[in-house]
């Protein structure tokens, strides 16, 4: 746990809550101009196992700029584009960010 809320601060994530078993943290900010860095919300699991620590996570991203990029896809559908950046802002980003943290870890 200790490793991983080190990785988060260097990812300039703030921990919301945390506990012997959890941590909840927040990353981004709307006043951005890049997707990776639009505001998400996240939790991270530990639990030990037989071999080792298993770790189970759930990131998503939070805020008017979901709905908006839900909205803009929507809308564009009809052109490949914009679902395609709205998919990638929405889950690839913030898969990616929780899977820097864990190979910090």
């Amino acid at each position: 746990m200790d490793r991983l809320r080190l990785a988060m601060s260097g990812a300039n994530c703030e921990i919301t809550n945390a506990s012997d078993t959890s941590i909840a943290f927040r990353h981004g900010t709307y006043l951005t101009q890049s997707a990776p860095l639009l505001p998400k919300r996240g939790r991270v699991d530990v639990s030990p196992s037989q071999t080792g620590s298993r770790i189970s996570y759930k990131i998503e991203a939070t805020g008017f700029s979901k709905y908006w990029l839900i909205a803009v896809a929507a809308i564009f559908c009809w052109t490949i584009f914009p679902p395609i950046l709205a998919y990638r802002t929405l889950s690839h980003h913030p898969r990616q960010l929780m899977e820097s943290l864990l190979q910090g870890i």
